[in-house]
């Protein structure tokens, strides 16, 4: 038994190497993940809104599949409403996904390689001090749309084709950008076993929507949710996010393209020349000063023009993988920056790099891969370290940064001494934060007032729908909504709503440690309030 073990650990040492790396991040990072102002909490206020009776599509305004918001919402009823279960929930996931990668990777590379590939999702992404993180993430869609889409990819390569139909159904079912890679699984099963595909990759479908009905949403709300849900894709203002961000194409990107592409190349020819100790610490220092959230900007459309001159060299894995990489990652295409969307989709490029490269520079090739991921840890990690303020509830805690920590932290104390848990509470431009750690509740359809939200409605629909539902506190920060192109709310924008609310709400109270937010109170005639 011994020596089954000793032999299991020392040809295995990497992956398990990888695993305890990430269970000891997790721990040491607890609560470091996510944001308290944007996306992150609205992954936790959903699933319990759900639990209390609201429906998505219907009720609660979604702009995601379903599937991450039902499940985290089995989640929280088998083991609570608390922060923690989603943490642990991003562990697991995290931990399925740099396993899938690693032995992904090593369908076509050998275990250094797929080692360092791994270790650069866990650098980038893992350790990401933003909402795109793999703990608490901006979306659990795209975190389970991941694993299931990885999962879809290995059975593909196992010749297990339905469960691979199954999985990709999966995965677009927690987001909705997977199905670019269907073509691709189609062509690579051809006709085999066709009905019994068909079948697997249905299934997950009606059972999702079995569940959306059982709940109380139909067909007329799904479609008036898809319609939206269009409205928003189409706004102005999500052009300009997407613009500011790196998502769009633009000619003047080309040089971005080619300075990075020089950054990176730079040490892979010298360690490919020069194979000593110095010219990797040299290389080490260079990378440690050049290496930016734009280092990897150019690698798809990269792979695209050397899949041209290089397709017919490659095996049908080989050729899947590689147009499995450019479909799934068509969002990021023109993009894979490390601030962004774009962590997610790491290993697709990484992995496809490889391949793509002679076998003769993959050695340097690891090496500087290596550094990078390192590097990109130790800053990462600089970052989270930064996040020092506590924000603790019954619920959990979260930290952040001093800036958004103190007021958010005001914030709850706030509402736990001055408001019922009957309360309604909107905060404006956005943050779910305190509304979860506080179990109150904010407008399900309106939660978040951002630039985006408030072009697709329009301010005299949202103005009525405040009338109506009248929320007894609505508290407005000044948080900078300028990825948005308007700076921020009531001041560029929602100018309109700001005045009804100054009109119909007294202000009670104003908080300037940090982000300033001032709260309002709905005015009563009752003497009693």
């Amino acid at each position: 038994m011994n020596f089954m073990i000793r032999n299991l650990c020392k040809n295995n040492w990497q992956l398990i190497l990888l695993n305890s790396l990430v269970v000891v991040l997790f721990i040491l990072g607890y609560g470091r993940f996510g944001d308290v102002i944007v996306d992150s909490f609205r992954e936790a206020y959903i699933p319990e809104q759900i639990l209390n009776g609201q429906v998505p599509y219907k009720n609660i305004f979604v702009i995601y599949p379903p599937f991450a918001y039902l499940f985290n919402s089995l989640l929280f009823l088998i083991f609570g409403v608390h922060l923690k279960v989603l943490y642990f929930s991003g562990l697991m996931s995290t931990i399925t996904i740099i396993n899938l990668v690693y032995i992904i990777s090593s369908y076509f590379l050998k275990k250094p390689e797929s080692f360092c590939i791994t270790l650069l999702f866990i650098g980038t992404s893992v350790l990401s001090p933003n909402v795109f993180n793999t703990f608490f993430p901006y979306s659990y869609g795209i975190l389970y749309g991941l694993l299931f889409c990885l999962s879809s990819i290995l059975f593909t390569l196992k010749q297990k084709y339905s469960f691979a139909y199954l999985l990709c159904a999966l995965a677009i079912c927690a987001k909705f950008e997977f199905i670019f890679f269907l073509p691709i699984l189609i062509w690579h099963t051809k006709k085999e076993n066709y009905l019994k595909n068909i079948i697997a990759f249905t299934v997950p479908f009606l059972i999702l929507l079995a569940v959306l009905f059982a709940i109380g949403a139909n067909i007329s709300d799904l479609i008036l949710s898809l319609n939206l849900i269009s409205k928003v894709a189409s706004a102005k203002t999500l052009e300009w996010f997407y613009s500011v961000t790196g998502i769009i194409f633009r000619p003047e990107i080309i040089p971005i393209y080619l300075i990075n592409f020089i950054k990176f190349i730079v040490p892979v020819i010298l360690l490919y020349y020069w194979k000593n100790l110095f010219s990797i610490v040299i290389s080490f220092i260079f990378l440690y000063f050049v290496t930016s959230p734009e280092i990897f900007v150019y690698v798809f459309p990269l792979i695209a023009l050397i899949l041209i001159f290089r397709y017919k060299t490659l095996n049908k894995n080989e050729l899947f993988i590689i147009l499995a990489s450019i479909m799934v990652s068509l969002k990021v295409f023109f993009a894979l920056t490390l601030q962004s969307y774009g962590i997610f989709y790491i290993p697709f490029a990484i992995i496809s790099t490889f391949i793509l490269t002679s076998t003769q520079y993959r050695k340097s090739l690891t090496t500087v891969i290596t550094i990078v991921a390192l590097i990109c840890g130790i800053n990462n990690s600089l970052k989270l370290i930064k996040k020092n303020v506590p924000i603790k509830t019954e619920r959990g805690i979260v930290y952040s940064i001093d800036y958004y920590g103190k007021t958010l932290a005001n914030i709850n104390s706030y509402i736990i001494k001055n408001t019922n848990e009957n309360d309604t509470i909107l905060i404006l431009p956005e943050s779910l934060c305190p509304n979860f750690m506080t179990n109150r509740i904010s407008d399900n359809k309106f939660y978040s007032l951002i630039p985006l939200y408030t072009e697709t409605y329009g301010e005299d629909l949202i103005i009525e729908r405040l009338k109506r539902t009248a929320p007894k506190y609505i508290i407005i920060t000044n948080y900078d909504t300028s990825n948005y192109y308007f700076y921020g709310f009531g001041y560029d924008y929602a100018t309109k709503i700001t005045k009804y609310i100054q009109q119909e709400y007294n202000l009670d109270e104003e908080i300037t440690d940090g982000l300033n937010a001032s709260i309002y109170k709905k005015k009563t005639t009752h003497p009693s309030q």
